[in-house]
């Protein structure tokens, strides 16, 4: 058995990018429409986390904080921005800080903690304007500050809602469609390659490629691609939320991530080599079960059902050593994180802790950013586990698109008319050919003259087929020509010239169909008599009618 080993590991994702472009340009009004809604779904993600301390401080009186409030206004004014104590950190950069800081240092605090507060007043802005226009009071019965809040949440929570469908549904189908033209030009390049080609890979590992790389590509691309994007637009906004809390501390956050990014790199890395060997063993077991299957008349007449089982097994055991080797990697990569991310979260608690002794945040302030800082981690896990669904469909996409790039050596240039019959004959001019390495026709000569019936007679592996195979093109000979009717037989169309030759082959195949479609096989225009016809000259018409 031959297996291909034509799709290196070491190849860089980079590779892959004309591949997947060819096909994802065809769906650019669905990527779009894509963009779009995730582009809503970030803002209505930023809304609602804005929201929630809205929502405590009108609902539940949490804390008035007079810049977010609506019932601190009155007559339309706007109230005065938050003092200090408020749920803002202070507004000198210096208050607070150990002496002899980097006056650099300072002047980046400073800017972090201006952009805060006005991102803070510019929602707190928008939010009194919303409800002066609405005509929210305290006054107003149906739409009070009570109840304004939390309707407004809710909008934008069924918005958030819609962008997500919206998204989810362009990425399927986006990730449907390319999977499918994928898979549909896999098949034909697979259909119309030479039978050296299909020697040199066989139909198990085929096989494999065709249904399975495949639906790892079509896994990742319609519904873990989603997560990515999602994902990420969530990670910008949590992140953005803390440098929009506490400037000072999410920098902090932000130093200590590459300890964080590290081992997902490293842990992707292992699970693309992994799944690339995964994926190569599940080959050679369908070539296994292809083999045994097709050919189990041949396993018991030989009696070899036990060495075809332990064969199996042997393939068996070596793609579960490899599925073993990938589940350590997926499933260590997760406590890893965990730990460094727990390290990281006592550390801030201590940090947080002198800042809260020194009186520059309050209990209830730290405990918003760690609320925060909680919700980032989210995002960052799912984006672990996706790495890992990624790393896989990348080494099966690596495996598909090295199959496809591999060249035709039939090449179907036609330089002459197409022929309507064979007038003259078939000639063979100093025709070379051979298997490798193994030649089987060193300079051969036929001449076959229309009408003729000629018999090839030799001992087994002399080249027989190999000559009635050279006629219709399932190989090129290496050297010399082949004509009909004196016209090279490469210079004819590929279609016309097969449609002058008849095959009756050495082994029977029957397609999933019906009797009558198999007969006149890709002939749906055919009459059923002349069905009939055919079926009595090959002396089956009897037991099919039966």
């Amino acid at each position: 058995m031959t297996r291909s080993t034509d799709a290196p590991a070491s190849r860089s994702p980079r590779a892959l990018v004309p591949f997947f472009w060819n096909y994802l340009r065809r769906y650019l009004i669905w990527a779009a429409v894509c963009g779009v809604a995730l582009a809503a779904f970030a803002v209505t993600s930023a809304g609602m986390i804005a929201l929630t301390p809205v929502l405590l401080q009108e609902v539940l009186q949490t804390r008035q904080t007079p810049s977010l409030s609506l019932a601190a206004m009155t007559g339309g004014q706007r109230a005065e921005p938050a003092t200090e104590g408020e749920l803002s950190p202070p507004d000198d950069p210096g208050e607070g800080t150990a002496g002899g800081q980097d006056e650099g240092l300072a002047r980046v605090r400073g800017l972090g903690e201006r952009i805060q507060q006005g991102v803070k007043g510019w929602f707190g802005d928008l939010y009194r304007d919303l409800g002066l226009l609405l005509g929210v009071s305290e006054e107003n019965r149906l739409l009070n500050p009570l109840y304004f809040a939390p309707l407004l949440f809710v909008v934008v929570f069924a918005g958030r809602s819609l962008a997500a469908f919206v998204s989810g549904y362009s990425f399927q189908r986006i990730g449907f469609g390319v999977t499918t033209d994928v898979r549909n030009d896999l098949y034909d390049a697979i259909l119309h390659q030479s039978m050296r080609f299909h020697g040199d890979h066989p139909s198990g590992e085929l096989y494999s490629r065709v249904v399975n790389d495949v639906s790892r590509m079509q896994n990742a691309v319609s519904a873990r691609l989603l997560d990515l994007f999602q994902q990420s637009i969530m990670l910008v906004v949590y992140l953005s939320a803390l440098f929009v809390i506490h400037a000072r501390l999410a920098f902090i956050c932000l130093v200590v991530t590459p300890l964080i990014i590290l081992p997902i790199v490293r842990f992707g890395r292992g699970i693309f080599k992994t799944s690339h060997r995964s994926q190569e063993r599940m080959a050679d077991l369908s070539a296994l079960l292809t083999e045994g299957i097709r050919g189990n008349r041949v396993v018991k007449a030989f009696g070899m059902e036990r060495f075809e089982s332990q064969r199996f097994r042997k393939a068996t055991r070596e793609h579960l050593r490899v599925n073993l080797r990938a589940q350590v990697l997926a499933h260590a990569s997760s406590p890893v994180i965990e730990t460094l991310a727990a390290v990281g979260a006592c550390s801030l608690i201590v940090f947080a802790g002198r800042m809260i002794r020194r009186g520059e945040i309050t209990p209830e302030f730290f405990f918003t950013f760690l609320l925060a800082l909680f919700m980032l981690y989210d995002p960052i896990r799912k984006l672990n586990k996706l790495n890992l669904v990624v790393q896989e469909a990348l080494a099966a996409a690596h495996r598909v698109a090295d199959l496809m790039a591999i060249p035709n050596e039939i090449v179907d240039r036609p330089t002459h008319p197409p022929l309507r019959e064979v007038e003259q004959g078939i000639r063979f001019r100093g025709v070379d050919f051979s298997y490798g390495n193994r030649p089987v026709l060193e300079g051969f000569d036929l001449d076959v003259d229309a009408g003729e019936m000629v018999a090839l007679v030799g001992a087994s592996g002399a080249g027989k087929s190999t000559i009635v195979n050279l006629i219709p093109r399932f190989f090129d000979p290496d050297a010399g020509v082949i004509e009909i009717d004196g016209v090279d037989i490469r210079a004819l169309p590929l279609a016309n010239l097969r449609s002058l030759i008849g095959v009756v082959t050495q082994e029977t195949v029957l397609f999933n169909d019906t009797v009558r479609n198999n007969i006149a096989y890709g002939r749906e225009d055919l009459p059923l008599e002349r069905v009939r016809e055919a079926a009595a000259a090959a002396y089956a018409d009897e037991f099919v009618m039966e």
